[in-house]
């Protein structure tokens, strides 16, 4: 099955895409956090880094055959800071543009109209293997505590782009709260990454006000 093969920055890829229009949603720019996250959680699953000190360790840096994967583990190498905060933000739009390169380039998706990676439309190819997709960040943001670390990283990743609604519309504003604390107490890479959209969204209201 195709979608198994996919990691954590490729699935919240596919879930970016807006089933109505076939667009991508950045959501102010946290699709580039959310899929540089999903590299730096899949590395983490795979065992390849892992949280010491507050920073982000190597063990194994040999070549994964990801692109994705790839280009993180070669700019680690090089990096001095290795704060999780300090490497997602610093990723920019590097790994979103490539994750949907790949979409396109392996077949797990095709451009519906002509435009640049971004601005295009985009049609995902199996909607049957795209909805175990969704179902297994459903499954993270129904019940942190007792999910997968898989399900609870994706349903984490989703969280930063808007979609719990979408996702688990069973649950209510107070849920919704409930569910980031615990995702993020699950998960270093899901509380690295909220730690980075709380610092802009502050940063951003001191420079409103």
């Amino acid at each position: 099955m195709w979608y198994a093969s996919l990691g954590q920055a490729h699935q919240i890829t596919l879930l970016a895409i807006n089933p109505k229009t076939g667009r991508v949603r950045r959501r102010r720019g946290n699709l580039a956090l959310a899929v540089a996250a999903g590299v730096l959680a899949e590395l983490a699953l795979q065992e390849r880094v892992s949280l010491v000190d507050k920073k982000v360790l190597v063990h194994d840096s040999r070549p994964t055959e990801d692109p994705l994967l790839d280009i993180m583990l070669g700019i680690l190498e090089h990096q001095p800071d290795r704060r999780p905060a300090r490497i997602l933000s610093d990723a920019r739009n590097v790994y979103m543009n490539q994750a949907l390169g790949d979409l396109v380039s392996n077949g797990w998706a095709k451009m519906t109209s002509t435009s640049d990676l971004l601005g295009a439309r985009y049609q995902v190819v199996d909607l049957d293997h795209l909805a175990r997709i969704r179902d297994l960040a459903a499954q993270g943001l129904r019940d942190p505590d007792q999910a997968s670390t898989r399900a609870v990283v994706l349903g984490g990743l989703a969280s930063i782009l808007s979609l719990t609604a979408e996702l688990a519309p069973e649950l209510g504003w107070r849920q919704r709260a409930a569910v980031q604390g615990k995702l993020s107490k699950r998960d270093w890479v899901v509380k690295s990454v909220r730690d980075v959209v709380s610092a802009r969204a502050a940063a951003a209201a001191s420079a409103a006000s």
